[in-house]
């Protein structure tokens, strides 16, 4: 007895006519009757072999031939509810269905059974919904796909939550401090110091959001300007040295091979590249660990060479699985390592999205308790002898600046007027209150028409610098450069102008450039970098210089 029961081979004269009634509602050329006393096929659609890949007689043989290209778990499906069927309504099952003369082809079958003829005979009628099925099958991956992206976003906005409101209690407490410690000097500096260091990762949190807005739209350019890559290695050692002493953490960075140091490229990408890498590293490995650091050049040809960047650490390491999700936005290998270790998961899809567009590639040796091994391979660009002439004179001014003490006399302003373009009240008073420690005279314009107005009718010379806002009111700071520089008046070509932006992107000191200004620093500003920018753009010296 298989599942339609035992059957014998009977005459069906009229078998003809009452399959085309039967088959009045549905696709003949789909469809074959069966008796319902033992389902034995008493008529077959011409086209059964097209859509089954079996030959009538085999059905004729044995009704149960279509079931054996069934997957198995469809197949106990179907014989389960086929078994259970009243006949009372048409009962519809789908199926996937392997073609027994191609196995790599499967279709997916939807069969209708209906009882005719007062129960006499059962009508299947079979149609291939391969389409259909895929179609479906590809909205549920795309709504699985969606729901566990609003899921991980959801999560994220949660983490960066909770990583935005830490720093911004431990800023609020810390300013509570200051002002209850206002007459103890020494408290005091300590409560600012921390205030500091907490908006400064603030600050960072809320870059890492921007980058990775901008990466994913597409509008982040590269710089391709020429640089010495010992100077990156070197500033990292730096820039890390103390962290890693504190931690107990031999921390070394190294270089080999590198013939080839005058490069062409975005070096404030490659060192965000490197820095994400290295705290990393260093978040992750306890006292007694290592994280070091090697720059190999890897080969040279015509005008481009490529570098290998690798940061080794022995730290906690990951399960080897989790490399291929690293680089994916908001990824993080479990939530308790947000809870213990802080950070959005951003970093490295920033780091993976910058070196794409990099044209690098990025190599992950990882394995759990024994540490991680970054591996990037990125070109470069070749700087001409005069480039590397002028960079080579560059870095022995460098060496010589560093050599020198680096507090705040390393710029003197003292005396100098500044006219300064800031539609934002308070932090034009912010602004104005930290260019006086220096000694400067500012005057405030707070939109376009307004700084262009005060800086015409003043004598030339009046402004040794102006400082740009570019978001303002009535027309922007590059409108108002070019009103400026377009001035008949001795000093409209030569004044330095420097852009303030809350945009700091290489788009944005580009189109400084190309309005006219000499330099273009960032929002919160940063004293050092100011300082650097305004000294270059009034050729003062690096230390010590006067009016």
């Amino acid at each position: 007895m298989g599942l339609f029961g035992s059957h014998s081979k009977r005459n069906e004269n009229s078998a003809s006519q009452l399959f085309e009634a039967a088959c009045a509602q549905a696709d003949p050329n789909t469809s074959f009757l069966l008796r319902a006393s033992d389902l034995y096929p008493v008529h077959i659609a011409p086209s059964f072999q097209h859509v089954f890949g079996v030959e009538p007689a085999r059905l004729v043989d044995d009704v149960e031939t279509l079931l054996r290209f069934v997957p198995d778990e469809d197949r106990a499906r179907i014989k389960r509810i086929i078994g259970t069927w009243d006949r009372t309504t048409p009962l519809t099952l789908d199926s996937d269905y392997r073609m027994p003369n191609d196995a790599a082809a499967t279709k997916h079958i939807r069969a209708t059974f209906t009882s005719v003829e007062g129960g006499e005979y059962t009508l299947v009628t079979a149609t291939d919904v391969t389409d259909e099925h895929e179609t479906i099958e590809t909205a549920r991956e795309q709504e699985s796909h969606a729901m566990k992206n609003a899921q991980e976003r959801t999560d994220f906005m949660s983490q960066l939550s909770h990583e935005i409101r830490t720093p911004l209690n431990g800023i609020k407490g810390m300013i509570a401090l200051a002002q209850e410690h206002h007459t103890k000097e020494e408290r005091l500096l300590d409560d600012l110091a921390r205030a500091t260091k907490l908006s400064d990762y603030l600050l960072s949190l809320v870059n890492d959001v921007l980058d990775m807005s901008r990466l994913n739209s597409g509008h982040v350019e590269l710089e391709a300007r020429p640089f010495d890559i010992r100077l990156v290695a070197n500033e990292l050692v730096a820039m890390f040295e103390a962290q890693a002493r504190e931690k107990g953490i031999d921390y070394r960075v190294e270089t080999e091979d590198c013939h080839s140091m005058f490069l062409i490229g975005d070096r404030m990408r490659l060192n965000q590249i490197i820095v994400n890498f290295i705290s990393n590293a260093l978040k992750f490995t306890d006292a007694g660990g290592h994280v070091t650091v090697t720059f190999r050049e890897m080969y040279r040809r015509d005008d481009e060479v490529n570098y290998m960047i690798r940061v080794r650490d022995t730290g906690k390491g990951m399960d080897p699985r989790f490399t291929s999700r690293i680089f994916e936005p908001f990824e993080q290998e479990d939530r308790t390592i947000a809870r213990r270790y802080g950070g959005t998961g951003l970093g490295m899809a920033i780091t993976g999205a910058l070196v794409e567009l990099m044209q690098g590639e990025i190599v992950v040796d990882t394995e759990l308790g024994r540490g991680t091994d970054f591996t990037t391979y990125i070109p470069f660009g070749l700087a001409t002898q005069q480039q590397a002439d002028e960079l080579a004179s560059a870095g022995e001014t460098l060496e010589m600046f560093h050599s020198k003490e680096s507090d705040a006399t390393q710029y003197n302003f003292e005396g100098k007027h500044f006219l300064m373009a800031e539609d934002n009240d308070f932090n034009a008073e912010i602004a104005i209150e930290l260019l006086g420690t220096l000694g400067v005279t500012v005057d405030h314009a707070n939109d376009g028409p307004v700084v262009v107005d005060m800086f015409e009718k003043a004598p030339a010379g009046t402004y040794d610098a102006i400082l740009m806002d570019i978001q303002m009111p009535t027309f922007n700071g590059w409108e108002a450069t070019r009103r400026i520089r377009a001035l008949d008046k001795d000093d409209a070509k030569t004044v330095p102008i420097i852009a303030l932006s809350a945009n700091n992107y290489v788009e944005d000191a580009r189109q400084s450039r190309e309005a006219g200004m000499n330099g273009h620093t960032g929002k919160p500003i940063e004293m050092d970098e100011l300082k650097a920018q305004l000294a270059a753009a009034t050729a003062e010296s690096a230390y010590l210089g006067g009016k």
